[in-house]
């Protein structure tokens, strides 16, 4: 994806980097007078918000990639690629050159994208690491886990917020759209060249080298090629919608869950483990069914998810300052895509 949201999102996300590890403290209150079994019922919940956040970064970190990747070419065209550039350039000739004419669609390496991935990882994995304390017997008292709900919130409303980022800004394979139109201009100058042959050869039937048989035989591969490229430009299309559906629905599963799991840990002390076994089926479960396959359901949830952050006090103050951020971000990223 283009760098501008997120250089601006990794800074909101170690803002609350500290915060964020402490919400892992929510499964340790199990022990704060209530059953092991309960605490390890939350724990499993827990870990399974981790894994699935984990791919939710995993996916965002892949549609930011292929974003700014290039199509794959032939040997034949890479060699064709060099030697044009090579002959054509008036720049000194040096070894920089060369390789930027064998390959000049080389990725930027963002030193800044990879450690906002690196660090956003960490603090999942951290997440379920200090899970697994609950076998130490570690206490928690409940102003504590109050206070860790806190820090969940915070994550939980930025990857609603991502989701909504990608929903209104979808991803853009540039250089994948870029090979298209250039081939395509390539072959309109071919197209519209023929086509003044071929009227020049109706004035003058013996005008050219070439036989009318040939031009028109020309004209007709063009023609067929232009469908070809029409077929390219649709499968790039849809690469970029099927990255938006599988991106935003891993996002949301993760929405899904984390919110959900900090409505449990408020009424932990209140429900008992079978109330708890059967609520966290029914989280895991409603996750489940967030896939890409089924996107329109998914985005009207990602919708209705969001506005319920932004307009439930729990959410709301958490939501507002987070959303000022991804909007400015967003701005940046819609002026580069432009």
């Amino acid at each position: 994806m283009p760098q501008g949201l997120w250089p601006s999102l990794r800074a909101s996300f170690q803002q609350v980097q500290r915060q964020w590890l402490a919400l892992v403290v929510v499964g340790s209150l199990a022990l704060n007078g209530c059953s092991v079994e309960k605490a390890r019922s939350l724990q499993s919940a827990a870990n399974q918000f981790r894994n699935e956040s984990l791919a939710a970064i995993d996916a965002i970190d892949t549609l930011h990639k292929r974003e700014l990747e290039a199509p794959p070419r032939s040997t034949a065209e890479i060699r064709q690629s060099f030697i044009t550039r090579i002959l054509n350039s008036k720049s000194e000739l040096n070894s920089r050159l060369i390789e930027a004419a064998i390959d000049p669609y080389q990725p930027p390496q963002v030193t800044e994208w990879d450690t906002f991935i690196t660090d956003l990882r960490s603090q999942y994995e951290g997440f379920a690491a200090i899970f697994e304390q609950l076998e130490g017997g570690t206490i928690v008292g409940k102003d504590e886990v109050r206070k860790s709900a806190e820090y969940a919130r915070t994550l939980t409303v930025q990857m609603a917020l991502l989701a909504d980022a990608l929903n209104k800004n979808p991803p853009i394979l540039t250089q994948y759209r870029a090979s298209v139109i250039i081939k395509l201009k390539k072959l309109r100058q071919d197209y519209q060249t023929v086509i003044v042959k071929l009227k020049a050869r109706e004035q003058d039937p013996y005008s050219g080298s070439e036989s009318l048989q040939q031009l028109n035989q020309q004209k007709s591969d063009m023609e067929n090629r232009a469908g070809e490229l029409m077929g390219e430009w649709q499968a790039v299309k849809q690469e970029e919608q099927r990255l938006l559906e599988t991106t935003v629905a891993q996002c949301m599963k993760a929405v899904v869950i984390g919110k959900e799991l900090i409505e449990i840990a408020n009424r932990y002390e209140e429900v008992n483990l079978n109330q708890l076994n059967t609520a966290i089926t029914r989280i895991l479960t409603n996750a489940s069914a967030l896939t890409g396959r089924n996107y329109d359901g998914v985005k009207q949830r990602s919708t209705r998810i969001l506005n319920e952050l932004q307009t439930d006090p729990l959410w709301s103050n958490v939501t507002r300052t987070v959303l000022d951020q991804v909007n400015n971000a967003t701005r940046t990223r819609s002026q580069s895509q432009n």
